[in-house]
């Protein structure tokens, strides 16, 4: 199996993810109908590459726009992540509290934020677009790709080991001092003589 190389980073995840999304498989391609663009417009507002260690918190804006004549109704955005590293896509479980959002009508002209705070779960190097997709539609809208570099954590007491690694041999060195002092006490000072 040959590994197909896209114009620029991320292209394949988007084209796969609108293809998965729209129903279209290889053999669809020729037998559909050509899907119009749609007005929606997403854009990232987040620094193309957000960082952080894993446990942080960052937030994810963005803004949707209804760039044409008409107002829409019944759209439902939501991230997809990618493992760029393993190639797959990542549940959000855990990334993020708040997966979808649905927008009711958005009027001709009209922009909306759409904020979301995700959580840095594993350490990696991640993509993650916003997907729109009003009811009815063929094709959803996809922003550009957002970047997250995710390093591990570093932790010098992972589990609270730490008190117990160091304070076991402290409490032993100090139980052996304790016996050895009253030890040497009773040499140095023989009890009476009968």
């Amino acid at each position: 199996m040959s590994k197909t190389s896209f114009p620029f980073p991320g292209f394949g995840a988007r084209l796969g993810l609108a293809l998965l999304l729209s129903g279209l498989g290889a053999s669809g391609l020729t037998a559909q109908t050509p899907v119009s663009p749609m007005p929606l417009v997403i854009e990232i507002l987040s620094p193309d590459l957000l960082s952080g260690t894993a446990g942080d918190y960052v937030t994810v804006r963005a803004q949707i726009t209804n760039a044409g004549p008409q107002a829409l109704s019944d759209i439902t955005t939501y991230l997809s992540l990618v493992d760029t590293r393993n190639k797959m896509p990542v549940d959000l479980e855990d990334w993020s509290a708040e997966r979808g959002r649905f927008i009711g009508t958005i009027e001709p002209g009209q922009t909306l934020p759409l904020d979301w705070k995700v959580h840095f779960v594993q350490p990696g190097t991640y993509e993650l677009i916003v997907v729109a997709s009003p009811v009815g539609s063929r094709a959803p809208e996809v922003s550009p790709v957002t970047r997250f570099q995710v390093s591990p954590k570093r932790n010098l007491n992972p589990g609270q080991v730490l008190p117990v690694a160091l304070g076991t041999p402290l409490v032993l060195l100090l139980l052996f001092l304790v016996a050895t002092y009253q030890r040497q006490r009773r040499a140095s000072f023989p009890g009476p003589v009968s």
